[in-house]
């Protein structure tokens, strides 16, 4: 599904709030990069399609475990585990120890057959990593995330969309991180994103409703923007399209094609807008203001 030009209006809308990675950020190809080693030291199948699903399997079954952890600590644990199931192992018991990492609480919600359950805090803010010491292969892999690429189109759509909208970043990691993101996204002499807001300012992780919550109200009391003039922009349905859409929030799904990690059953009809990239999107708007 995609949407023709003739159909959209941007008009009313004064703020751009963006998932990074999926979205801005090819995190597929970060993680691909980063385990691949991993998978071919094994003899185990190597293909993008093999590594991607095998790290969302893991991933998700740690993220049920561990709803609260630090991402890049969630990261880490990700790959000992995937490390020994692919030598046929035990999991190392320290690899599922949620570890006390020092930095602030987040409170975040657990996501069970009857919805949503309020967990304990859980630290954000500085890994469990001793800052001292060279990283393990995992605490390196985890500390990669600063370093994957963005999307060709990201930049440059980026750069032409800030022209007519306030642009936001909504993000489930801590500011080392994105901070280090964004440098790729805006680069020399580009933009600058208006507003970046993590789980580490939120105290939450989305698809927690308090991640949305900070979100608007920082944008209300920042910039002056309402609800009905901000436009989700995203490609994570679980995590952005379908949270927004329940808030009454205007949704553009970036549906980024060969994605691996995308529900097979959507068909995009959960999002006002679709674009198969941002630089579609861009060039959407461009025309639709002309």
């Amino acid at each position: 599904m995609s949407t023709t030009t003739n159909e959209l209006s941007f008009a009313k809308y004064k703020a751009l709030v963006f998932d990074c990675y999926g979205t801005l950020i090819d995190w597929e190809t970060g993680i691909y990069t980063g385990l691949r080693p991993l998978f071919e030291a094994t003899g185990k199948p190597s293909d993008r399609r093999a590594v991607i699903e095998a790290f969302l399997a893991v991933e998700r079954d740690l993220q049920a475990q561990h709803p609260t952890m630090l991402y890049s600590d969630l990261l880490a644990k990700v790959y000992t585990t995937l490390a020994a199931r692919l030598q046929n192992k035990p999991t190392p018991p320290d690899a599922l120890r949620d570890d006390g990492s020092a930095g602030t609480s987040v409170l975040s919600s657990a996501h069970t057959s009857s919805g949503t359950e309020e967990m304990r805090p859980a630290p954000v803010g500085t890994s469990a990593a001793t800052l001292d010491e060279p990283p393990s292969p995992a605490q390196a892999f985890a500390q990669s995330v600063g370093t994957w690429p963005p999307f060709p189109d990201s930049p440059a759509a980026l750069k032409a969309l800030s022209r007519r909208f306030k642009l936001v970043i909504l993000s489930n990691v801590d500011r080392v991180l994105i901070a280090q993101t964004r440098t790729l996204l805006e680069g020399p002499g580009g933009f600058a994103f208006d507003a970046v807001y993590t789980a580490q300012d939120a105290g939450a992780y989305k698809p927690a409703p308090e991640m949305l919550t900070y979100a608007l109200e920082h944008l209300r009391d920042e910039f002056g923007i309402a609800q009905d003039e901000v436009l989700m922009t995203a490609q994570s349905m679980t995590h952005d399209i379908v949270p927004a859409r329940a808030r009454g929030i205007a949704t553009a799904w970036i549906d980024r094609p060969n994605a691996i990690c995308r529900p097979a059953d959507v068909k995009g009809d959960e999002a006002l807008f679709v674009f198969p990239t941002l630089g579609d999107m861009a060039d959407a708007v461009e025309k639709a203001s002309a």
